[in-house]
Formats: structure tokens, sequence, C-alpha cells
């Protein structure tokens, strides 16, 4: 509905149409979008594999809400936009459902010439793309500069988890272990097709720490941090970044995240209610109760009040070094969402924006999968780049800027 809404008040003037499953449904937000905006989307009901890939074949990109998405309706939306040569994008977290994405979908992608991006909601455009372009800004500080880490932080916000994020996790964690094996490695689908697969005379350069497990003081920031809960799927999506260029970042290029606080004792506390919490979610009678009782359910949200007035800013810095192995300037690229939670109505406006960029033919033709005539499974910062980056600066829920590390301030 938000993302409907978005479009409708950001983009009449485009041919937009909204599908799913359940026609009374779509139909009744088609409707409300008429008496609200005065803009009437035709609807499209896709219930199977037909109706599914004929209206594939009609839309030039494909844009889905509809998670969980380790489903088999999900992967063969995926599927048919790949055999389509249809543009596609989804705000997934899942990491499983992306890596089957890439192994079944990223050479028939390729083949039909057209884009497949995951992510790009809040999971995992902020730190994605944050990463990208503060390691462009150091690279160009002078000659043969590589990036040494980028480390991406989570600064002050306000927003609320929904009822599909935590279905989502659910569903990670509910997975049995052959499922999920390997899935603590943040290569889990960097080593796919597109990335380390083909490139395996890069081979050592795919080896980084562990994420961060404890509080600890950051010396970039000079703030004490926590883990971050969304490194799991942000430092995975970040590795196929480098995967799929190796040469925007460097060969020693690593990646760390975090979340900012305001004192070492909020860090400490953070990270052992962090902890509990993801202990107790992992063992499914807890789940089960936690889900029950505490935690939105599927199709809850945050407020309106918590949508329309929540912000974030979230910071990565990139640190680099010379041929001579000296230390340059480090540069930080800081992601803010104005007036917009980041994970309901933020996301939906970013994903949005993401899609436009393969939608509208003249931003299309400024990509560079698009200049070089190939395809495949991308990430957002290696697929919309600076297209996406300008979309989001001229849309009014969001900043992107990048700056010196030592003229930023970080709030908390």
């Amino acid at each position: 509905a938000l993302a409907v809404d978005y479009l409708a008040r950001e983009y009449p003037h485009l041919s937009i149409a909204i599908a799913g499953r359940d026609a009374a449904k779509i139909r009744a937000r088609a409707d409300a979008t008429r008496e609200s905006r005065g803009v009437t989307f035709p609807t499209v009901v896709a219930r199977d594999a037909a109706s599914r890939e004929a209206m594939v074949r009609r839309a030039r990109t494909v844009l889905t809400f509809a998670g969980p998405y380790d489903a088999e309706a999900a992967r063969a939306l995926a599927a048919s936009c790949a055999d389509a040569g249809t543009d596609y994008c989804d705000i997934t977290g899942e990491p499983q459902f992306v890596r089957d994405v890439v192994e079944t979908c990223h050479e028939r992608a390729n083949a039909t010439g057209c884009a497949l991006v995951s992510c790009v909601g809040y999971d995992s455009v902020p730190w994605d793309l944050g990463t990208a372009l503060a390691s462009e800004a150091t690279m160009k500080r002078g000659g043969a500069v590589e990036i040494d880490v980028a480390r991406g932080h989570a600064g002050r916000s306000r927003g609320g988890v929904s009822g599909g994020t935590i279905a989502s996790a659910a569903n990670v964690v509910a997975k049995p272990k052959s499922e999920t094996r390997g899935m603590g490695d943040p290569h889990f689908f960097a080593k796919c097709a597109g990335g380390w697969a083909d490139k395996p005379d890069v081979e050592a350069a795919k080896r980084w720490p562990s994420p961060q497990g404890t509080w600890a003081f950051d010396e970039d920031t000079k703030r004490w941090t926590m883990p971050s809960i969304m490194a799991g799927i942000n430092a995975k999506v970040v590795a196929r970044s480098y995967a799929l260029n190796p040469e925007r970042y460097g060969k020693n290029f690593r990646y760390d995240e975090s979340d900012l606080c305001a004192s070492k004792k909020n860090a400490i506390l953070g990270t052992l209610t962090l902890g509990a919490f993801g202990a107790a979610f992992v063992v499914p009678p807890l789940r089960w109760l936690m889900r029950k009782t505490i935690l939105p359910k599927q199709g809850e949200g945050p407020s309106e009040d918590t949508r329309e007035n929540g912000f974030s800013h979230v910071y990565v810095v990139a640190n680099g070094r010379d041929a001579k192995g000296e230390a340059v300037d480090s540069y930080c690229c800081e992601f803010e969402f104005i007036k917009a939670d980041p994970g309901y109505k933020g996301t939906a406006a970013l994903a949005c924006e993401a899609a436009l960029c393969l939608a509208i033919p003249e931003e299309r033709a400024r990509l560079d999968f698009a200049k070089e005539g190939s395809g495949g499974c991308f990430t957002p910062s290696a697929c919309m780049g600076h297209v996406l980056m300008e979309r989001l600066n001229n849309a009014e829920n969001f900043s992107v800027k990048v700056q010196k590390l030592k003229d930023t301030v970080f709030l908390v």
C-alpha cells in the first residue's frame, strides 16, 4: 500500500499496474488509490504459472514486496523475469533466497539481458551503496589507492519492525541445517555465478574477519558500538558487490558493521539484549511465544506517526592505503531517511526509486550493465550506483552525501 501510494503521488504519469494472487485485495488497493490520489492503476491477477508469465512478459520491470521470499512462488517469479528478459527487484533480507536466485537465474538473466536485483530496501541499500560511494571517494584521493576496510554503522534512528520482517527472520532460523549450511560466511552468495565463481584468480580476497560480536570502541567514529543485527544480510550484499567488481575496492578489501551507541554502558546493554533476543528466537517454543505475544504479526507494522515522522542515519567509512602502504584520507557516506521510518515507509520509497532506475528507459540506459549489453543477478550498488544516488537525492525522503571522515558528524 505504501509503495502504491508513493508511486501514485510522485509518478502518476507512469504506466504502473498492481499485481498479486488475491483479486479482491489488489482491486481494493486500486480503488483506494483512485479515491485518495485520483490515479487509476490497472490490476493483474497472477494465481498460476501461465498468468504469472503473461504478466511478466507485459512488464518492463517487476518490483515485489511479497515475503517471506524463500517460497516456491517467489523463486518462480524471479525465474520468469530472467527467462522473459524483464528487470526485477525485491526487498528480501533472506540470504538463502538470494543465493538460490543467483545460482539458478544469473546465467539466464545474462542471456536475456535483464537485471535481477535483490535487497533494494533498508536491507541493504544504505550499507551497500554507502560502501561503494565511500570507497570510490577514498580511492580517488591518489594513485593506486586501495580500500583496506569499510565499516558500516547505524546511527540515530526512529522506526519500527514489520510483521513481514519477523516472518522472514523466523523462516530463516526454522530452516534445516542442510539448507543454511555456510550462511554465516559473508561470501555466502558472492561465491556464486558472476562473483568469485568466475574469478578464481582473486580467491585470496575472499577471507574476511568474523562480524563484530561484542561491544567495541570504533576509532573512526570515536564511538562505542554494538553488533549489528542487520550485518548478517548487509555484509553478504557488500561481498557480492565486491565479487562483481573487485577493482572498485581493491584486493585487500574487507567489510564490517556495527551500531553506534551513546556510551560504553549502552553498548554493553545493547549487546546483551541483542544476544538474549537472538538466543530466544532460535528456540522454536520461545519463538512461537514471542510471535504470539510481543512481536508484530504478518501484515502489521509501525504506527502512522512512526512511519511519517521516523528517520535514520547510516554511515559507511572507507579507509584506504596508497601504493606505499600509507593511509590516505578516509571518506564517509551518510545515508539519511527523512520523515520516513527506514523499515516501512522508507523501504517502500527506496525500493520504488531503485525499480525506476530500471523501468525508466533513459535511466536504465545509464546503467553499466545496460551499456555493456549484459544481464545477471546484481546488487543495488553494482547495478544502479550513481543513478540511484541521484534519484534518492531528488526524492523528498532521502539524503545521500559523501564527505571526508574528519568533516562528518555522527548522530547517535
